[in-house]
């Protein structure tokens, strides 16, 4: 997939294009797979003009939301930072990610709310900012895990409660962590 997008502001105008690449494969444990995700980008404008940057950090997840729970896996999501904490005018990302196999639930809960299932994922990632402007470079890497549990409201509401952690590692830095908990209505 590609996007092209642009920024107006402060009478400049600022083109940006990024492209997304995904590829996965069924793993021989039922309904496990494993997935490489990449993206790269750039814009135009100065290295130190914050429009003309593209920014990544956390998991993206809001503590109560409507949007998938598996947020790690948009462009801009970088867990184990903080959220926009990373930027630069040109980018490029991969993440390794298991989807571990589901453990469905028989009885977990009362008949008027109850767990259905819970399932894993294990990701790993590298991103690297400003690659044609070394002074502004930035390089990462992080690796992190997310449990969901879908839960069942009143025989026909889904709720979904997700944990994660994740610890990133800066080429000239200290690590950092970050934890997640949201709650996903759907």
């Amino acid at each position: 997939q590609t996007v092209f997008s642009a920024n107006f502001a402060n009478g400049n105008f600022y083109p940006r294009l990024y492209s997304t690449f995904d590829y996965g494969f069924q793993l021989p444990l039922r309904h496990s797979s494993i997935w490489l995700r990449s993206a790269a980008g750039f814009s135009t404008g100065a290295v130190d003009d914050s429009f003309a940057n593209y920014y990544f950090g956390a998991f993206g997840n809001n503590w109560v939301d409507y949007n998938p729970q598996r947020r790690f896996r948009e462009v801009y999501a970088f867990p184990g930072v903080d959220i926009d904490q990373v930027g630069g005018r040109n980018f490029g990302k991969v993440t390794a990610e298991w989807t571990l196999p589901p453990v469905f639930f028989r009885r977990v809960g009362l008949p008027t709310c109850y767990a259905s299932w819970a399932g894993a994922t294990l990701f790993t990632g590298f991103l690297a900012t400003n690659l044609d402007h070394a002074p502004e470079r930035q390089e990462l890497a992080d690796v992190g895990a997310q449990l969901d549990v879908r839960f069942v409201v009143m025989s026909n509401m889904n709720f979904t409660l997700s944990f994660g952690y994740a610890r990133a590692f800066q080429r000239h830095g200290s690590p950092a962590d970050e934890w997640m908990v949201s709650l996903r209505i759907h």
